[in-house]
């Protein structure tokens, strides 16, 4: 079982004892850091523990703050060695090889940080560091492109099927939480948290809280399928939320991450590394991806937009769920038989949106900013299009917002004036951070009946879920546990 290592960042040792009474019922085990203490009091951590300790003092060089003596620090650790600290992580290129001697074989962690990038040879490395005595080889890079990301946890794969020393391989930063979270698939034998949010030691921590509650960390193993929310800022995401409440509740051996990837094609390079068994695509990604799979449904094919992969011994089967995503809270409110409905917007959403519309009998118009994006969705989809501009020159019944407008990285903007909203219609909006956004705010003041995006991630959700497991999705586990999430950050 992978534990979590909680990281501290107390500067006192008074506010470490403290720290590690209030996280003893989370942590696993506590990381002091002998180069954020000002009153370092070794003994007085040894006697107050109650979980096992970990002792490092880092330089600048490797991330750290010690800008001290060098000796005065190789004398720490080897003071943290003898006094019997559980591990003594050692950098491998510190040249304390008398410390390592000493914590061979009894915790001794040999680590390597690179603050530019990540190794070209990473066998090597894990190779000579290991020749060091260690009992687990920590590896933390820097990744410019998530291709790093799969390169790193590749390795790690590698080394797992060996007999050497166990790996603890960190990616740096918002593109290598996933790494943090998956440690357990390469028997890591514990993986860095933080204690609480804003309190990170290093970029890409997340909270212990989350990692074991919503990311049961401890419980993944070689064995455990992964999946992943991909975009390009998944930051904000509930879908990691959504899925993992119902992996829990299905009592499935799965984890769901987020995965930040800066563009599809070093994505699709990372893929073999990552490992997934399936992922979700969000914006920007899901007209682009398309090209990228092996096999599409008809209905993705027509849409031209790709929402859910598959992923079987390494094919990657596409799909949309957004149609059934914006179905099924509609047609709880209205028939759509006959009706009029504009989407504002051109992206994947509004694609598999227009096209599930259009086959439902309703008589759609596409509009965007710039009509001639709008005129490729109606040519394949079958609908008419127009120009934003020209928005209250369009009959509606349902008016629907399909971009990114209103989210929480651009809270003030809508895509219709106050003005263009109609008394007894129907308008819905696929943002749903936050569930209550200008658009909407400003359509119910005008007498319209309004739809969140909760009900549509949901749903879509949900035909993911399915696909994905072949078990029915727990609809109201997930709910719950997106509208939690929602109104905690309002």
């Amino acid at each position: 079982m992978t534990q979590i290592c909680v990281s501290l960042t107390e500067e006192t040792t008074a506010g470490l004892l403290a720290r590690m009474e209030a996280l003893t019922g989370i942590a696993d085990m506590f990381e002091i850091r002998g180069d954020l203490v000002i009153d370092l009091d070794l003994l007085a951590l040894l006697r107050a523990r109650r979980r096992p300790l970990l002792f490092t003092c880092q330089p600048e060089s490797e991330g750290g703050r010690w800008r001290g003596d060098e000796e005065r620090r190789r004398l720490l650790l080897l003071e943290a060695v003898r006094r019997g600290f559980d591990y003594v992580d050692v950098e491998y290129r510190s040249g304390f090889l008398d410390v390592m001697v000493e914590k061979s074989g009894h915790g001794l962690v040999v680590s390597y940080h690179d603050l530019s990038g990540t190794p070209k040879d990473l066998d090597g490395l894990y190779t000579a560091m290991s020749d060091r005595g260690a009992d687990v080889v920590k590896i933390a890079v820097t990744p410019k492109s998530i291709a790093d990301v799969g390169r790193l946890l590749d390795f790690a794969g590698r080394v797992t099927k060996g007999g050497g020393p166990p790996v603890l391989p960190i990616a740096l930063g918002a593109l290598g939480q996933v790494t943090r979270i998956v440690a357990g698939r390469y028997r890591a034998p514990f993986t860095f948290a933080s204690a609480a949010e804003g309190a990170e030691s290093a970029p890409g921590q997340l909270p212990a809280e989350r990692m074991a509650d919503l990311y049961r960390v401890r419980d993944i193993s070689p064995a455990t399928h992964v999946y992943a929310v991909v975009g390009s800022d998944v930051s904000r995401s509930l879908s990691p939320v959504i899925h993992n409440r119902a992996f829990e509740a299905r009592q499935l051996d799965a984890v769901y991450v987020p995965v930040q990837a800066e563009a599809l094609p070093p994505f699709i390079r990372a893929l073999p590394g990552l490992a997934l068994s399936g992922f979700s695509v969000t914006r920007p990604y899901k007209t682009e991806i398309v090209p990228f799979m092996d096999e599409l449904t008809d209905e993705a094919r027509a849409a031209g937009s790709v929402n859910t992969v598959v992923v079987t011994q390494g094919v990657l089967q596409g799909s949309t769920s957004d149609g059934t995503g914006i179905l099924a809270p509609l047609k709880k409110r209205v028939s759509l038989v006959g009706r009029g409905v504009v989407i504002v917007g051109a992206g994947g959403a509004a694609r598999a949106a227009a096209l599930a519309l259009h086959n439902n009998g309703a008589h759609v118009r596409v509009v965007a900013r710039r009509p001639e994006k709008a005129a490729e969705v109606a040519q394949a989809v079958g609908c008419a299009h127009g120009s934003l501009e020209h928005l209250r020159d369009y009959p509606w019944d349902v008016l629907i917002n399909a971009t990114p407008l209103g989210s929480h990285s651009a809270l003030e903007q809508t895509p219709a004036p106050a003005g263009a909203h109609r008394p007894g219609t129907v308008v819905v909006d696929m943002v749903y951070d936050p569930l209550e956004t200008r658009f909407l705010r400003e359509a119910q003041a005008a007498g319209c009946t309004i739809i969140d995006g909760l009900g549509m991630l949901i749903a879509q959700a949900g035909v993911q879920f399915e696909l994905w497991t072949g078990m029915e999705a727990p609809l109201d586990v997930m709910k719950s546990a997106a509208i939690f999430l929602a109104q905690e950050g309002e």
